[in-house]
């Protein structure tokens, strides 16, 4: 008889010993698998920022004043000469977003002209413009208060700015250009990123 329950208690623990592997082993290898949707709608979806109103240009000297362009978020200056110490240009416009997305700027990019001389001198002409003009882009308030206008710069839905860009030849220039030089296709371009 003792026997018998030394066998059945082998027996038992040897069951109960394979049904705990096995439970082990399904808990080791089930995977959890959650399957889901989602769809996030927001009322903001449009994105709308770019430069309005070309109000036009200015000059300050002996300036020819050439064109100003704008297309998106790119302003470009063409056709100017400027030829004495301290002439200068300012082209005003206005950077706007009509979109439903706070922005602000993330790069400003300026592409320099090209200078055009012309007769013996062209390229020392052209060098001398080059070398003396200073450029700069910036938020403009009525009355001669203006800032550089910095990245992460922020255009709030609905916020129309204005600013504008300005050239102006080198006061301490000590030389002249022999004949006239034209600069063209100066241009700024501002990119913008979700505020």
């Amino acid at each position: 008889m003792k026997k018998n329950h030394a066998k059945t208690y082998i027996i038992v623990a040897i069951f109960l010993s394979i049904v705990g592997i096995s439970i082990a082993y399904a808990a080791l290898s089930q995977q959890l698998q959650i399957k889901t949707s989602t769809t996030v709608q927001s009322s903001q979806t449009s994105w709308n920022v770019h430069f309005i109103k070309a109000d036009g240009c200015f000059t300050t000297g002996n300036v020819k004043i050439g064109t100003m362009t704008i297309q998106n978020t790119s302003i470009t200056i063409s056709n100017f000469i400027l030829q004495t110490p301290g002439d200068e240009i300012r082209c005003y416009f206005h950077i706007k977003n009509e979109g439903q997305i706070n922005a602000k700027i993330s790069s400003i990019d300026y592409k320099e002209p090209t200078f055009t001389g012309s007769g013996t001198s062209k390229t020392t002409d052209e060098a001398l413009i080059k070398n003396n003009l200073s450029h700069t882009i910036e938020l403009y308030n009525n009355g001669n208060d203006a800032k550089a206008l910095p990245t992460g710069e922020k255009f709030y839905v609905g916020i129309d700015r204005y600013c504008r860009v300005r050239f102006t030849l080198s006061n301490a220039m000590t030389t002249l250009p022999t004949n006239s030089v034209t600069f063209t296709n100066a241009t700024y371009t501002i990119n913008f990123e979700q505020a």
